[in-house]
């Protein structure tokens, strides 16, 4: 909701404008929170791609696709095994979603850095202290026929998993910049 809009928000403050011609992944999209700001003023002949997991935040995101002429395809993919090319994106965001994939983010790390060009910027956050796992967990666990809950490593808080994972994913130290948001 509101709190996810506001990470997207000023995380996009810190990076330069998106140029003309950029292709864009909003991954782990939700309903599209990252997607929807960044047409808030839309540079010219942009692409976006939206990807998640949860088939009900993509029609969400598709109905408003369709309704608005949105220059966005959603399409249902695992962080983790993007279907996308090598070196296609110029953009890549991860909305509060890396330490839902796999290997405690490295899968979903590594996933980033393949599909962003060389000189791309990837953006890439994370809960601080997840205080709503336990809720989360429970309603997963009532609903989702005893599938297993991908539970964040520990450690997410002082800032040193997210940059394990991206130095492991392939990001140089130097590259990575780290910040803090309310």
């Amino acid at each position: 909701g509101a709190v996810t809009t506001q990470f997207a928000a000023h995380n996009l403050s810190l990076i330069p404008p998106i140029p003309s011609d950029s292709i864009i992944h909003d991954n782990t999209c939700g309903n599209g929170n990252v997607t929807k700001l960044i047409l808030q003023s839309p540079p010219s002949n942009i692409q976006i791609h939206a990807t998640d997991i949860d088939q009900v935040f993509l029609d969400d995101l598709q109905s408003d696709v369709i309704k608005h002429g949105w220059p966005v395809s959603v399409s249902n993919q695992k962080s983790e095994t993007l279907n996308f090319a090598d070196d296609y994106f110029t953009h890549s965001i991860t909305n509060i979603g890396i330490f839902f994939t796999s290997s405690a983010g490295l899968d979903g790390a590594k996933e980033v850095y393949r599909t962003l060009q060389p000189g791309g910027t990837a953006i890439v956050n994370c809960w601080e202290h997840v205080t709503w796992f336990l809720p989360l967990k429970l309603v997963h666990d009532a609903t989702r026929n005893n599938a297993p809950y991908p539970a964040p490593p520990i450690g997410w808080s002082d800032g040193k998993q997210i940059q394990k994972i991206m130095r492991e994913g392939g990001f140089k130290e130097e590259d990575i910049k780290v910040e803090r948001s309310e």
